[in-house]
């Protein structure tokens, strides 16, 4: 809620937006830079899922290159 009083505030002191004042343009430059650092971590997060990725599949198709799909034995019936 605190937030957004920048905006509120900004209609009764004359401006036709809630956004066009100094306070609301520094909420959205703030919420622009938790926005980017939000955006690296997760950039991080998935290069290192990638790169796990790329090691773990040429090790996997070297074990079974082609291999049998696996089998369901549920209840000794194969499926």
């Amino acid at each position: 809620m605190e937030e957004t009083r920048p905006f509120v505030e900004c209609l009764p002191a004359g401006h036709p937006e809630g956004d066009s004042c100094p306070a609301s343009l520094a909420v959205y430059r703030r919420k622009l830079g938790e926005l980017d650092a939000l955006i690296g971590q997760l950039t991080g997060v998935r290069d290192t899922v990638a790169r796990q990725l790329e090691r773990a599949e040429p090790a996997a198709e070297a074990e079974v290159p082609g291999g049998p799909e696996p089998v369901c034995e549920l209840g000794g019936d194969s499926w």
